[in-house]
């Protein structure tokens, strides 16, 4: 059974971790934000949904605000790390961990409403493949 969910949030690349000095490690900057704005999304949209112990197919359509001026057809960030930030995102939420998923589909483009920022949808299915 497929199910459905959109994320009204600007889409952000993964970044990678900063280390201090102690060995601590630590995200900084919009992916550190994005990563606190998906919590209460997360539990708004999510609450009360049993994550999946299947294996799954995802897809993931990523709508990026796009600025006032810019010559890019697409956004600038690799489409990997739109993956990584959002699948790190529903770990015991959608599923028990995403080494479930065995097929991952990602697309990347502006948003071309006006009106809306950034957002991104998600969708799961359990899939066919046998263990």
């Amino acid at each position: 059974m497929l199910k459905q969910w959109r994320f009204n949030i600007n889409p952000i690349a993964a970044s990678r971790p900063r280390v201090t000095r102690m060995g601590h490690t630590y995200y900084s900057g919009p992916y550190k934000k994005f990563r606190e704005d998906m919590i209460s999304l997360k539990e708004e949209q999510l609450g009360g949904f049993e994550p999946s112990s299947s294996l799954l197919v995802v897809e993931i359509e990523c709508y990026i605000t796009k600025p006032k001026t810019t010559k890019l057809l697409t956004p600038r960030a690799d489409v990997d790390n739109y993956a990584k930030s959002i699948m790190d995102q529903f770990n015991g939420w959608l599923w028990e961990d995403d080494r479930q998923v065995v097929n991952l589909s990602i697309s990347k483009a502006w948003c071309e409403d006006e009106v809306n920022e950034g957002y991104f949808t998600i969708s799961i299915e359990e899939s066919t493949y046998n263990e």
